[in-house]
């Protein structure tokens, strides 16, 4: 399966919350409430933990990606994740990478095949 990766760089398809809603599980969604309650020392409701995923068309957003300030930037910059901008890896993100540096690996691996891709582009055929 094709990760779905997130304006942060995490594959949304990895997501307990993303997984339960894409399984339409109302008992994993409860589950997962439950242990980012217990996670976060926080009352976090079921209604808060359905996600389509955090750059997808589908309107069910968690909580937090809701109000996600990477995401805001993404978005009001027209991208597809921090990856494609052109101010990466600025302060913001950078700080994420602290706490979740699985992150950043995704976002590397695309900013390296974009590179690649350029250069490929910019070489002149072999004669």
């Amino acid at each position: 399966m094709e990760k779905m990766l997130g304006a942060c760089g995490l594959d949304c398809g990895e997501c307990e919350a993303c997984k339960a809603t894409q399984a339409n599980d109302a008992d994993a969604i409860a589950r997962v409430a439950a242990e980012w309650s217990k996670m976060y020392n926080a009352d976090i409701k079921p209604e808060f933990v359905w996600c389509d995923g955090c750059m997808t068309d589908g309107v069910r957003k968690c909580g937090h990606c809701a109000e996600c300030d990477i995401r805001a930037c993404v978005v009001g910059r027209g991208l597809a994740n921090c990856a494609g901008c052109d101010d990466y890896a600025c302060e913001r993100i950078t700080k994420f990478f602290e706490s979740v540096p699985c992150a950043k690996e995704g976002l590397d691996e695309i900013r390296a095949a974009r590179c690649h891709s350029e250069r490929s582009e910019e070489s002149p055929p072999p004669t």
